[in-house]
Order: structure tokens, then C-alpha cells, then sequence
């Protein structure tokens, strides 16, 4: 039995931490931006040259600095709620609801309202419960992220492509496409502002 019947207070802390990343991923915009950033890694072609840690790292700088405003409006509710000293083991998920209600709204704001709508009758639950949010939320996030990524890819696609076609009237072999298509890509990405563009864009879209 736990000491005096409850759950410590620091296991709580440890499972909270053990299920951070989790967290992170579904009811944030890390997937979004994790997503768009691996586009750019596989249209540029630079899977050598453009490692995942840092990439990683991008991801999580991008998906702070969206989340940022949510995080600290959380910070401040609980500094001013009634839970800031209590026990973490005697609260329940009703006394924490108010703390998480800038997070909760954030996601309302951008999940889609079909995918709401799928999971809410999925569960007979209704839009606002965790357990359609968060699911409705990732989904909208993936979407809206592989829509981003087709519009990356393409246009590198397209500059592999003509590419080709000029080595196919030089009379060059095709093999050494991705060599040449490489440099010229950089170059291109780099000189349209390639970081800016889609990172800036990346957090507009969720201003409020």
C-alpha cells in the first residue's frame, strides 16, 4: 500500500514525465511542424546533410515558440488557482480542468470540425471531452501537415525534373541527378528565404 493510502506525490511527478513526450506530440504543434520540417529534409534531398537531431531540435524551438502564449497563460491560471499547493496525489482531473483550459481551447480552435464531429459521435461523447479533442486535434494537424508537405515537395520535384531534362539533351546520364539537383535546390530554397517562408507561415497560422 501507498503511504497513508495515497499515490505519492512523486510518482505522480514521474508519470507526468514519462507521458510528456506523448503529450507533446498530440496536443501540440509538433506534429505539424515535425511534419513540415521532415518535407523540407526529403525535398531538398539533404538526408545527409541536414541531420534529424537538429531537425529534431528545429521542431521543438518552432513548436515553443507557437505554444509559448498557451503555456504561459497555463502557468499563470495555476498560479492563481487553489491547486498550487495542494498535493498533486488529492487532485483530480475537475480541480486541474481550469489549467488546462488555454491548452484545450487552443486545440478547439484548430482541430477541424468534421474531425470533431467524427470523434464526438465516434465515443457518443461530447466536442469539448479531452477524449475527442485530442484525437481530432492530431488528425487535423496531420492533414494540414501533409498538405504543407505536397506543396514543399512539388516544387523541388519539379526543379529534379528539369534538371533531368537537361542532362537528357546534354547527352549526360540520368544517374548523377540527385548530385547535380542538390546544390541547385540549396541554392534556390536559400535565396527565396527558404527558413523564413515556411517557418514564419508555420507560425502565423496559429496566431489567434
Amino acid at each position: 500500500m501507498w503511504p497513508e493510502g495515497g499515490v505519492p506525490d512523486s510518482l505522480v511527478v514521474w508519470l507526468v514525465l514519462a507521458a510528456l513526450p506523448l503529450l507533446v506530440a498530440s496536443c501540440t504543434a509538433f506534429t505539424k511542424v515535425s511534419v513540415v520540417v521532415a518535407a523540407l529534409r526529403i525535398g531538398l534531398g539533404a538526408e545527409l546533410l541536414l541531420p534529424f537531431s537538429a531537425l529534431l531540435a528545429l521542431s521543438v524551438a518552432v513548436t515553443s515558440v507557437i505554444m509559448a502564449p498557451v503555456a504561459y497563460e497555463m502557468f499563470d491560471t495555476y498560479q492563481r488557482s487553489s491547486i498550487a499547493h495542494a498535493p498533486a496525489a488529492e487532485l483530480g482531473y475537475a480541480s486541474w480542468r481550469p489549467v488546462f483550459g488555454p491548452l484545450w481551447e487552443f486545440m478547439s480552435m484548430h482541430a477541424d470540425d468534421g474531425e470533431l464531429a467524427f470523434f464526438a459521435d465516434l465515443q457518443q461523447l461530447p466536442i469539448s471531452h479531452p477524449l475527442v479533442l485530442v484525437p481530432g486535434f492530431l488528425v487535423s494537424e496531420l492533414s494540414r501537415g501533409l498538405y504543407l508537405a505536397v506543396l514543399i515537395i512539388v516544387p523541388f520535384a519539379l526543379v529534379e525534373l528539369l534538371v533531368a531534362q537537361v542532362l537528357g539533351l546534354l547527352g549526360i546520364s540520368p544517374q548523377p541527378l540527385g548530385l547535380i539537383a542538390l546544390p541547385l535546390k540549396i541554392l534556390l530554397f536559400l535565396a527565396a528565404g527558404g527558413w523564413t517562408l515556411v517557418l514564419g507561415n508555420l507560425v502565423r497560422g496559429y496566431a489567434p
